[in-house]
């Protein structure tokens, strides 16, 4: 658990921005140091062949234009003028939960232009920062059903351990938020789930965001006709928030399919990602911020907030450069809930990721059948804990080299031994991924939470930190952090004497 965000510029002033190198090539980087009494610059993500058009601007608390719209206007319309260059349509979209505010401008801008933009709204002494508002996606390998296959929770040394655990907490009164694609109808599911709330804005999707990242041009848009609504169905039948609301919470002892890691636990599911499991930055910041309890606007309040929140999501930015995803985290933990999140599936040094690497995480890598780190797992420092989250698929070696690109790697096929949950028509699927490994964290803390409702984020780190089981360098090239999560240990622990 990181407890404090890095600076993210020096005190002086700087002339240009200067590039932040960070562990992925894809993933540019720029925090630009505006002239003194402006606003930061947050340009990391901007891609080179990227086109943006959606930003969040955070004014500062008591400036006109965070009070006033007719000052936002004005300062949106100053910020909308460049010499030399057609003038550009800026329309604030809507205020987010903990202040900031989405603009949209009226036509996609490259990586120059759009770094141009956020400069010019950075000039204006009433700014705090601007970033792009970037999408985000799924932290999952899927490949395409019963407890003795769930080795994942097995007493050995490859399992969380969990039948010890079970016989001491079921996570009874704890709510877990699944901030993901939201839920599918499961016989193994129904039961433990509450109402929540769908956060995709998006009606149609992010059009050519979503080709020039490779994607189809409708990806991150609702696929219900409509934008937030209190309906958290997954429309765009991702599954994926079905498959990890499963391994925390599914229906257990009922005589079918697969158990949950906190059996009767109850799972909130906040969707945030659409159509190709993409969400954008503003949407799942204020998804992560309703979980816990806070306010967002125009939406109802929240009536069971949570204990655990679970993001098995990500993109390849570092959190000091995504300051909207430091806040609703932060937010998050102010309000009680434990933030748990996917490492991702990179093979690279988790530092590069967010919301892996953001402060008042519980970051989870993901370990395979055999109790290695899992090829396509991220690695590093910034590992909390690391958990099963299966191999449907590897390559030709245990591990590649740190750092190397998992693009096309994955050529040996052995489906069973990926992580089981429920998905879509009342069945079930192995998937693999770090998405996979977050849930089965997720779901201890609710068993630990449900002893001790009082346990804090910092609280749960230590007890999870003291009861792992240690993995061997040569089985976690990178650093798994202190090991294998053990279930039974740290629910012991929670207990107390």
């Amino acid at each position: 658990m990181r407890s404090a965000s890095r600076p993210l510029v020096s005190g002086r002033a700087a002339r240009a921005c200067r590039p932040l190198a960070i562990a992925t090539a894809a993933a540019l980087a720029a925090v630009c140091a505006a002239p003194a009494g402006a606003g930061v610059v947050n340009a990391n993500g901007l891609e080179p062949a990227g086109q943006y058009d959606q930003f969040i601007v955070r004014y500062r608390s008591g400036s006109r234009a965070h009070v006033e719209a007719a000052s936002l206007n004005a300062a949106l319309s100053r910020a909308a003028t460049a010499p030399g260059q057609p003038r550009l349509g800026l329309a604030h979209v809507r205020r987010m939960s903990l202040g900031a505010d989405v603009i949209r401008a009226d036509r996609r801008l490259d990586r120059v232009d759009a770094l141009a933009l956020m400069k010019r709204i950075a000039a204006d002494p009433a700014v705090e920062y601007v970033e792009p508002d970037l999408m985000m996606r799924t932290q999952l390998i899927p490949n395409d059903t019963r407890y003795n296959e769930q080795w994942h929770y097995a007493t050995g040394a490859v399992g969380i351990n969990g039948p010890g655990a079970w016989d001491r907490s079921s996570g009874a009164g704890v709510v877990v938020a699944v901030v993901d694609s939201g839920y599918l109808s499961h016989t193994d599911l129904n039961a433990n789930l509450l109402s929540g709330y769908d956060f995709v804005a998006s009606v149609n999707g992010l059009g050519l965001a979503c080709l020039f990242a490779g994607l189809p041009y409708n990806c991150g848009g609702g696929n219900d006709g409509n934008g937030r609504d209190n309906n958290a169905t997954d429309s765009s039948n991702i599954k994926h928030g079905t498959h990890v609301s499963g391994t925390i919470a599914a229906v257990t002892n009922n005589n079918l399919g697969v158990a949950g890691v906190a059996r009767e636990a109850k799972i909130l599911p906040v969707r945030v990602l659409g159509n190709s499991g993409v969400g954008q930055t503003s949407d799942i910041a204020d998804g992560i911020v309703w979980a816990s309890g806070g306010s967002v606007s125009g939406i109802p309040a929240n009536a069971n907030p949570a204990d655990v929140i679970n993001l098995s999501l990500g993109g390849a930015q570092a959190c000091s450069q995504t300051l909207t995803y430091r806040d609703a985290i932060n937010a998050a933990t102010n309000n009680g809930s434990v933030v748990v999140v996917a490492a991702g599936n990179s093979n690279t040094d988790v530092a590069g990721f967010t919301p892996a690497s953001c402060p008042n995480t519980i970051t989870v890598a993901a370990s395979d059948i055999n109790g290695n780190r899992a090829w396509y797992s991220n690695y590093g420092a910034g590992i909390d804990i690391t958990a099963p989250g299966g191999e449907t698929c590897s390559p030709a070696t245990e591990f590649l080299a740190l750092g190397e690109s998992t693009s096309g790697k994955c050529t040996q096929n052995h489906t069973q031994n990926g992580v089981l949950s429920t998905i879509d028509g009342n069945g079930y699927g192995f998937y693999q991924g770090t998405s996979m490994a977050a849930p089965h964290v997720a779901g201890v803390v609710a068993l630990m939470k449900s002893l001790k409702p009082a346990l804090t984020t910092a609280q749960v780190q230590t007890i999870l930190t003291s009861t792992a089981r240690p993995i061997a360098a040569a089985k976690c090239p990178g650093g798994c952090g202190p090991g294998l999560i053990d279930a039974d240990a740290a629910v012991t622990a929670a207990q107390g004497p």
